[in-house]
């Protein structure tokens, strides 16, 4: 090995290692800030919580799925694939909202075939993006069903149907601004019938979160009702619209959710260490995993 390739080996290596340090420091911050005051009982259900750590998996292969369905090209081999995936769960944990995900993932394709993966990859967060406030927004109608006067449900649903045309259509408007780049996005994003593959996928990613969250509440002895359900649907909306600076929307989540489900009466404690949980389950350990994981190519942008 040339000094060349062990300087960008040595490099990958210090960069894994840096991220790995930046996950668990967070980790660690975030455990000392649960509510020191909450006590484990004998009502803790220990069986929801090997529920909520079966879906872990379950949720990642959906994704992996959808990473699949965005390539599109069988020649791509394996482990660039592999890697390129793990790479994106890494980048996506600490940048905005999960958004960064696109980051990691183009790191191992040539200079060609970047603008397809970003636009792609984005067009991937998007569905998962929509399905969110879509059934968040179904899910406040029906909360509120009797209380929210017929315009107001009028123009929900209007708002509602609106994002999916947009997200079906929206490339015939791109061709009539006059920026090039901005163009060329209709020209390389994924054909309508595989972005229905993907809202699809989304959908069930989405159903995967909301039973994760509802287990996460069982595990504290929370009574299960229908209803819950709806609530966990409203605030996954809530989170989905709220902003975000860095670590995936990192104590804004917590405080949404407190905010939606403790007008329900679920206590506070309960909620943030349902939260935590899922926050721990579902971004840090996958992160952590592929981490460790994650190999760099010989095309690999930075290192």
């Amino acid at each position: 090995m040339n000094k060349s390739k062990q300087f960008h080996s040595i490099s990958f290596l210090l960069l894994k290692l840096g991220v790995f340090v930046l996950l668990i420091y967070f980790l660690f911050k975030r455990l000392n800030s649960a509510p020191v005051d909450f006590q484990f009982t004998s009502a803790v259900n220990y069986h929801y919580l090997l529920l909520l750590i079966f879906l872990m998996p379950i949720n990642w292969y959906i994704e992996w799925i959808k990473w699949n369905v965005i390539l599109q090209n069988d020649t791509i081999d394996f482990e660039r694939k592999k890697h390129a995936f793990l790479s994106g769960i890494v980048s996506a944990i600490i940048t905005p909202a999960y958004a960064g995900n696109f980051i990691g993932r183009m790191l191992y394709f040539p200079k060609s075939d970047r603008k397809q993966i970003v636009v792609n990859t984005l067009a991937s967060n998007a569905s998962q993006f929509i399905i969110s406030i879509s059934l968040g927004i179904f899910a406040l109608q029906f909360i509120y069903f009797n209380a929210l006067e017929l315009s107001t449900h009028a123009l929900l649903c209007a708002g509602n149907l609106s994002l999916y045309l947009l997200y079906y259509y929206g490339d015939f408007m791109l061709k009539y601004i006059p920026i090039k780049y901005i163009r060329h996005i209709s020209q390389v994003i994924v054909d309508k019938k595989t972005r229905g593959q993907l809202m699809v996928l989304s959908f069930m990613r989405y159903m995967v979160f909301v039973c994760q969250f509802a287990f996460a509440l069982l595990i504290f002895d929370v009574p299960f009702s229908f209803s819950l359900l709806f609530w966990i649907m409203l605030m996954y909306c809530a989170i989905t619209l709220s902003p975000s600076l860095f670590m995936g929307k990192l104590i804004v989540r917590e405080t949404v959710a407190v905010t939606v489900l403790s007008i329900i009466g679920i206590p506070v404690p309960i909620i943030l260490m349902a939260a935590l949980s899922t926050w721990l389950i579902n971004q840090i350990l996958p992160a952590i995993l592929a981490t460790l994981f994650v190999k760099k190519e010989r095309q690999h942008v930075f290192v």
